[in-house]
């Protein structure tokens, strides 16, 4: 495992040179980022695309008054916000790891945020759906979790037990707009679009400027947005799903990840995007009454477990 360790901290500290120490998260204030529309020139012609843009651009809340309610059905077992006790430890990992992205918020722009790994089975989908709660958790705060991993058969929604479309594929498609697919359901502040429904060649629909439109409709509406993407070895999306956002997370699993994948899998994105690493299912031997879940996060790789 040490040998993952090293080839993450290489990538990571290639990163960080020359970065200023973060600040203390009680000094950070909200830096949503205002967009402003540019100025027309007279006799600009506008189709119907450009328009919804820029009344997104102007009033995201209108994005959220027409999506769609659903009644999702999920429970402590994929949620561990939602296990009260039973998971408190895991839900203090999440929490930590919520402060050091709002820590990093503070240095620049920090909102649209990637999550990828390796390969299939790492717990990406499982890190990026309790992320996405735990920023919605927070009071006046909302969060967006988008479901970009085309290729794999229900995905997050399986996952979360709420419906897999309309959603990501059918806008790409030009078949549904932006309120169609995004899903509200019981949980306060948490969005959620699914996949959509299945196609045929999704790398296609990855590489559209449609996808590019879509995250900057969606980012005056939310104060993050978490994009689960493919695992990056055997797929190419995810680098260019990581264009598109603010930096990448990668998930690896402590317990089965070979130190060369992960390290093909750090080498995948621009070394400027990385965050950092959510190193999952790891035991510290000062803690062994923890596993499952936990992080490696900055130059250091500071390993962190819970149960």
């Amino acid at each position: 495992m040490s040998r993952i360790l090293e080839a993450l901290q290489k990538a990571r500290q290639q990163q960080v040179s020359g970065v200023p120490e973060l600040p203390n998260i009680e000094d950070i204030i909200d830096t949503r980022t205002t967009v402003a529309a540019s100025t027309l020139r007279a006799g600009d012609a506008l189709n119907a695309e450009t328009l919804d843009v820029l009344e997104s651009l102007n009033d995201g809340s209108s994005l959220l008054a027409n999506c769609q309610r659903r009644d999702w059905k999920v429970n402590g077992n994929n949620l561990l916000f939602l296990a009260g006790e039973t998971h408190a430890a895991g839900q203090e990992q999440f929490r930590t790891l919520r402060s050091r992205l709002y820590q990093l918020r503070g240095t620049g722009s920090l909102e649209v945020l990637v999550i990828s790994s390796a390969i299939p089975g790492e717990g990406k989908s499982f890190v990026s759906a309790n992320l996405a709660h735990a920023f919605a958790l927070q009071s006046g705060r909302r969060a967006l979790l988008i479901d970009a991993d085309l290729r794999r058969a229900g995905g997050l929604s399986t996952f979360l037990e709420v419906p897999s479309s309309p959603g990501l594929t059918d806008y790409l498609l030009g078949q549904q707009n932006v309120e169609s697919i995004i899903q509200k359901g019981s949980l306060d502040n948490l969005y959620l679009i699914p996949c959509g429904k299945r196609v045929s060649k999704p790398g296609e629909l990855i590489g559209s400027p449609h996808f590019r439109t879509l995250i900057e409709q969606l980012r005056p509406a939310f104060d993050w947005i978490i994009i689960d993407t493919p695992p990056v070895v055997p797929i190419s999306d995810a680098p260019l799903i990581a264009d598109l956002s603010d930096g990448v997370l990668i998930v690896v699993n402590s317990r089965s990840t070979l130190a060369h994948l992960a390290k093909r899998a750090v080498q995948q994105f621009r070394p400027e995007s990385l965050l950092g690493v959510v190193l999952n299912r790891t035991t510290e031997p000062s803690a062994s009454y923890y596993s499952d879940y936990g992080y490696g996060y900055g130059a250091e790789e500071e390993v962190v477990t819970s149960t």
